[in-house]
């Protein structure tokens, strides 16, 4: 696959999608997981292969101008029309992906088709993409961890000009079988897709109120910085309403630990802070024996002790204090390894199941949709014979 860069340049003449006021223009996008590569757990990434599939609506008039007479004949016809140069003068939503590691290899593609549901033409940007993304692998609940694969994409362009949606009519995926990790990890069949908004934060003085209009152009060469916008944050600045947002759409697919052998990772997880607990105890079992071994030693002369002694008491009542300890500390564990990651994994199975029963009633009512055009409307009529008298 080869880099390309399909951004259009501040001096190039861009078509605007059709909108409906001050709307900002509705991107459907959808994400398959091609191949998934290494999970790398130390340094927190793992290499993918995917495929971004954005679509938009736009205006016969302003498409024809950039098509041929034949290919206006097969767009209006509903057939796929290729668009070799859209991008360099046309407008486009400008995706980026946002958690993207090192260099990225991807290939653009643009095509136009016309819809049978709502008879609008739409334009389709197809990205093959590969490359490590960064993902905070956290496996605090080995062996029985969830973890979260995500690719995250964005639009250059603020969420007053762009929104990121979720395909509605297709669901995004995962594909299964091309997995390098699958001695290692479990891949999960359903996805998940959230969509939030990033704040931009421009920093200048009064000067550059009077260029915010120009900032869209300049958008186009510039990387800006971005940080998240949460609800409950403190220093926001109450009486700027007009921030700036960006819409990221998030696609997760899940993938369950296999292996019961611990990846690298520089943090405990819940089995290590479980073995360090055991070795405390068996430090204070030792301990303890020590301790009451030097008082029988110091404390009596009789080579033999018997269990009406204070010292055959003291050491019964630190057994049962000792197994009772033992006991509760298991039965907490074991209730907190049901409700936590065993009963996340279940929800995660669930969804798997739900997942495959809307993949199947979306074929059924694709394949009812398909027999209904098919169907020639006429109703049979019985045929009489009619025998001569």
């Amino acid at each position: 696959m080869s880099v390309s860069n399909n951004a259009p340049g501040a001096n190039q003449k861009t078509l605007e999608p059709q909108r409906h006021g001050d709307t900002s223009v509705k991107v459907n996008v959808r994400l398959i997981f091609l191949r998934i590569g290494e999970i790398d757990t130390l340094n927190e990434k793992y290499q993918a292969q995917a495929s971004i599939k954005a679509c938009w609506p736009v205006d016969f008039n302003e498409l024809s101008s950039c098509l041929s007479h034949d290919d206006q004949k097969r767009l209006i016809d509903g057939k796929s029309v290729s668009l070799p140069n859209y991008a360099q003068s046309n407008w486009h939503p400008q995706l980026f992906i946002e958690n993207v590691m090192g260099e990225l290899k991807e290939q653009i593609r643009y095509s136009a088709k016309k819809s049978k549901q709502d008879n609008q033409i739409y334009v389709f940007e197809n990205r093959d993409i590969k490359g490590s993304f960064w993902e905070k692998l956290e496996l605090n609940h080995f062996p029985s961890d969830v973890q979260d694969l995500s690719i995250s994409v964005g639009s250059m362009l603020f969420s007053d000009k762009v929104l990121l949606a979720p395909d509605s009519k297709h669901l995004s995926g995962v594909n299964r079988e091309a997995f390098v990790d699958q001695q290692e990890w479990s891949l999960y069949e359903h996805v998940d897709t959230q969509q939030r908004f990033v704040t931009e934060f421009l920093f200048g003085d009064d000067d550059d109120e009077d260029d915010d209009d120009n900032a869209e152009e300049e958008d186009d060469g510039n990387i800006h910085t971005s940080v998240e916008h949460h609800v409950d944050n403190q220093l926001k600045n109450t009486d700027d309403t007009d921030d700036r947002k960006r819409s990221i759409l998030t696609v997760t697919c899940h993938a369950g630990l296999y292996q019961k052998k611990k990846p690298t990772i520089s943090y405990l997880t819940s089995m290590d802070k479980y073995a360090i607990v055991c070795i405390f105890n068996l430090v204070a079992h030792a301990v303890w024996h020590a301790v009451i071994g030097f008082l029988i030693f110091i404390n009596t002369t009789s080579p033999t002790i018997v269990s009406t002694s204070w010292f055959a008491k003291l050491d019964q009542a630190a057994f049962c204090i000792a197994i009772g300890v033992f006991f509760i500390l298991h039965f907490i564990f074991i209730i907190w390894l049901f409700l936590v990651p065993l009963k996340h994994r279940k929800h995660m199975a669930d969804k798997d199941v739900q997942y495959s029963l809307d993949k199947k009633n979306r074929r059924k009512c694709k394949s009812d949709k398909t027999q209904k055009k098919t169907s020639s409307g006429y109703t049979a009529v019985p045929v009489v014979n009619i025998e001569p008298i």
